[in-house]
């Protein structure tokens, strides 16, 4: 079976906690349909006795009027319908509303889990969960949630009905069931696996494909195209291949209903026939038990049918569940207050391998005083993102602690962490809609004035060329997908207002200037420089100019420290730095 990143809650657990959420029907709701099925499925067991009534009534066996038959007749058959309707629409509407208020909770989960756990389960998984198995669940309730509790009924009421009638046919009915029963619960034990490998697969195509969607253009460049299709089309047959898997318990579960439905009419038949030729039952009795033996077919084939599609529901129910208590087995329930001020940093002996893969930091030992501004440079791959990552909850260490303001970062939830300690990267991203609601998405309550305060403070002076220019309309320009597109220093620009606006205690910027040209790229930096102003900050610096200008500067060197000092420091002392440095500046 395929591996699932995240296995699927249990079903009782994931009941348990589809029963607790917010939008779960009232006790009133439950009331409310228990009477419409009730009145539903009387009327069912009566229309099929209406049915023997006229036939006595014809054969002069009863004295009751044939026209009062065939209204009663209509007006059962009337009932059904209007019970059937009622309950879809109550049934549709509360399984409608839990969907949204899971998808909500799932979606919570999943933006405050812990970066690598989310890293680990995967964009397209948790895509899949939020989307196609919640849907799965809804699909499932709207094309038979009805029909299946009616089937779920059909059984004792028709065994009351043909008990009613003459006993032979309720023993029957249940001698039937008893002996069907073993084996259809053996072939339904394999559903949820088949039906989780089908979501595994899914989730994996969909990964492949967010991936060749934001890599399209490395793909159209190195002329990538043809491999970026076979990849997706192997993925494809993954997911057709899992599908294929559950015909075989579908196949076995319709002859096993066609040997029982095929039995039970017989026996019924011939009981019928035996019993009213020996005057036990009247010929109405013998017609009224065949046709509620007729209409058990549809109701033994739902049970086959429904089996594997309930089955497959569930699962998929389980994967958003098990998604939406994520968070809740990787947070910690006591949390620290948060952090007033610029904190101290602090991290001891710290490595990280990737996987079972080589080291590539070690035992890393740095300080990062409150209020400071510490530089890391050095050569690509010399391990300063990885570091920046750590520091700022995207990776856990593999040896080692990060502490601020002396709490140890692995004792504390996401939400705390990415509450005092903010990473900013190079690569942006602009929320559609105007410059106001994405500035407030860091500052709910802000005034204007202090929006356009903190877009000044990164060089977005509303007077100014380039403010004119992008943001045309102030505020209320709009941004992000849909709208003109912004250069990059802008974008980033607006992206540093808004870590300006959320003030958080820490700070890290990971090249987040690399993109700006020449011509912008003092003003960025300045911008930066501006941010980083009253908090601790760590930069990894691609510009030496942004370095010069720390307090403290970390030369790293295949994943270890091997210089830090000042500016001055590190020149006088005539290293790798100062070496770095000049061949820069020429």
């Amino acid at each position: 079976m395929r591996s699932d990143a995240l296995a699927p809650a249990p079903i009782k657990e994931t009941l348990a906690y589809v029963a607790s959420l917010p939008a779960r029907p009232s006790k009133r709701w439950w009331w409310t349909v228990s009477l419409i099925f009730l009145i539903t499925m009387t009327s069912l067991v009566t229309g099929s006795s209406a049915i023997g009534w006229l036939v006595d009534a014809a054969r002069g066996e009863s004295n009751t009027p044939v026209p009062l038959l065939i209204g009663v007749l209509i007006v059962v058959l009337f009932v059904e319908v209007v019970g059937r309707s009622s309950a879809q629409f109550y049934l549709i509407s509360a399984v409608r509303k839990l969907s949204v208020s899971l998808r909500s909770q799932a979606l919570r989960s999943a933006l405050r889990a812990p970066t690598p756990d989310s890293l680990a389960l995967g964009t397209g998984n948790i895509i899949t969960r939020l989307t196609k198995d919640i849907d799965t669940t809804v699909r499932v309730a709207n094309a038979i949630g009805v029909r299946l509790v009616i089937t779920g009924l059909m059984f004792p009421f028709t065994f009351i009905a043909l008990t009613l009638v003459h006993p032979i046919f309720g023993i029957t009915l249940v001698a039937l069931l008893v002996v069907i029963f073993p084996f259809a619960r053996a072939n339904l034990r394999l559903f949820p696996a088949t039906a989780n490998a089908v979501s595994v697969a899914e989730a994996k195509r969909n990964n492949l494909l967010l991936d060749s969607i934001r890599g399209a253009q490395t793909l159209t460049t190195f002329g990538f195209q043809q491999w970026g299709l076979n990849r997706m089309r192997a993925a494809s047959w993954d997911t057709v291949d899992a599908a294929a898997d559950r015909m075989p318990l579908i196949n076995r579960l319709t002859w096993q209903g066609s040997l029982i439905y095929g039995a039970l009419v017989i026996l019924g038949f011939v009981e019928a026939a035996v019993l009213s030729q020996r005057g036990d039952i009247t010929v109405g009795a013998a017609a009224a038990s065949v046709v509620l033996i007729s209409r058990m077919e549809v109701h033994i084939f739902n049970l086959m049918f429904f089996a594997g599609e309930i089955q497959h529901a569930l699962t998929a129910l389980g994967r958003a569940v098990a998604l939406a208590q994520f968070h809740a087995t990787t947070s910690s329930s006591t949390d620290p207050t948060d952090i007033a001020g610029a904190p101290d940093v602090e991290i001891r002996n710290l490595s990280f391998s990737y996987g079972d893969g080589p080291a590539v930091l070690h035992d890393i030992n740095l300080e990062l005083p409150a209020g400071s501004t510490t530089a890391l440079v050095g050569a690509s791959g010399a391990g300063k993102s990885t570091l920046a990552a750590i520091l700022a909850g995207g990776l856990r260490p593999t040896d080692g602690q990060v502490s601020v303001d002396g709490i140890n970062t692995a004792d504390v939830s996401a939400e705390w962490l990415s509450r005092n300690v903010v990473l900013a990267t190079q690569e942006v991203h602009l929320f559609s809609g105007t410059v106001r609601d994405d500035l407030l998405l860091a500052a709910p309550h802000a005034s204007d004035i202090e929006l356009d305060t903190a877009l000044a403070a990164v060089g977005l002076k509303p007077n100014s060329i380039t403010y004119q220019r992008w943001l045309p309309e102030g505020l209320d320009t709009l941004i992000g997908s849909g709208a003109t597109e912004l250069s990059p220093e802008v974008a980033q620009q607006i992206s540093l207002a808004r870590l300006f606006l959320s003030d958080p205690p820490v700070l890290i910027l990971d090249e987040a200037t690399a993109d700006a040209g020449s011509d912008n790229a003092r003003d960025l930096e300045a911008a930066a420089g501006k941010v980083t102003q009253g908090r601790t900050a760590l930069v990894v610096a691609h510009r030496l100019d942004q370095a010069k200008d720390a307090d403290n500067i970390v030369f790293m060197e295949q994943g270890r420290i091997v210089e830090s000092g000042t500016h001055e420091q590190l020149m006088k002392f005539d290293g790798k730095y100062a070496h770095l440095f000049r061949t820069w500046q020429r």
